[in-house]
């Protein structure tokens, strides 16, 4: 079915799910949209309908890959949600219907029943969750049918050089978290996953159907196709460390370095910074008392 082609976003919603970089931001947006799509839908099984089906693209912003799939929501329930207020009422505006769109919060829960949804797909969100992602995962997993599907992307390999400075080694990344506390404008902390460590935490919570650390679209991010295991579980299960599995501590212990060299960096920064403001300060007060004494020196009349 043909559906016309909706508007595209401003430039600055475009950059705020995709490269900041980028010359042209909106023909970015609109490629890599493009591009997602096709992998979904390379990603789903054989049989796979679309008719009858619910389906959520979780962190979708202002639909990027959601205005590739206009055509299957004249068939399908297609959900979009994300904390970013402005991207989903551009969404709203232009977007729906035939799509649903809303905004959620930076916890769970979504407004969904258990076991509601066939398809969810989340592209760039857990690649920047701190210390949320085990209760995301766990709320997806809820309302994701018993066979239902979820694809998430990751970043690995591909970006260690461009995140982290530093070569890969699976075996010091585990769950790594670069530039934690960074403001979502400025695109977040930036998380990297070594394939190991999802199947340990990940894969308690769903079978991991299949694993590409690297090559999303051509991209350096990776992609993890799941289906949800029968399991009860809490956000603490899945943190937990993984029994015997030595990579762990060399894992965390790497994480305690990163963290050191980035607040040393930020030590300087403050105390560069201090000392600017005080050659400021130091100036203003040096003009103020120039003034004063050149009020002093002024011929009365």
């Amino acid at each position: 079915m043909t559906v016309p082609e909706p508007p595209p976003p401003p430039p600055h919603l475009a950059e705020y799910v995709g490269d900041r970089n980028r010359p042209d931001p909106v023909g970015s947006y609109l490629g890599a949209g493009r591009a997602l799509r096709q992998a979904i839908l390379e990603m789903l099984p054989a049989d796979w309908q679309w008719e009858g089906r619910e389906v959520l693209d979780f962190g979708c912003g202002s639909g990027r890959v959601l205005r590739h799939f206009l055509a299957e929501a004249q068939v399908a329930e297609i959900y979009g949600c994300d904390i970013h207020a402005e991207s989903i009422n551009w969404g709203k505006a232009n977007l729906c219907p035939p799509l649903h769109m809303f905004q959620s919060d930076e916890r769970p829960p979504l407004p969904f029943r258990d076991e509601q949804l066939d398809l969810i797909w989340t592209m760039s969100v857990f690649t920047h969750l701190t210390d949320t992602w085990s209760a995301w995962l766990l709320e997806l997993h809820r309302i994701l049918k018993p066979d239902g599907i979820l694809i998430a992307s990751i970043m690995g390999e591909g970006m260690s050089e461009i995140l982290a400075n530093e070569p890969w080694d699976e075996r010091r990344v585990g769950m790594n978290v670069l530039g934690p506390g960074m403001k979502w404008e400025a695109g977040g902390p930036m998380v990297l996953h070594s394939p190991w460590w999802i199947e340990a935490h990940w894969g308690r919570a769903f079978e991991i159907l299949e694993l590409q650390p690297t090559g999303l679209i051509g991209t350096g991010q990776g992609v993890a196709i799941m289906r949800k295991r029968d399991v009860s579980l809490k956000p603490e299960d899945l943190e937990a460390l993984e029994p015997d599995e030595p990579r762990e501590v060399t894992a965390l212990a790497h994480s305690v370095k990163q963290l050191q060299k980035e607040a040393a960096h930020l030590n300087r920064a403050h105390d560069h910074y201090a000392e600017l403001a005080r050659l400021r300060d130091y100036r203003t007060r040096a003009k103020n008392g120039l003034r004063k004494v050149l009020r002093r020196l002024k011929p009365r009349r």
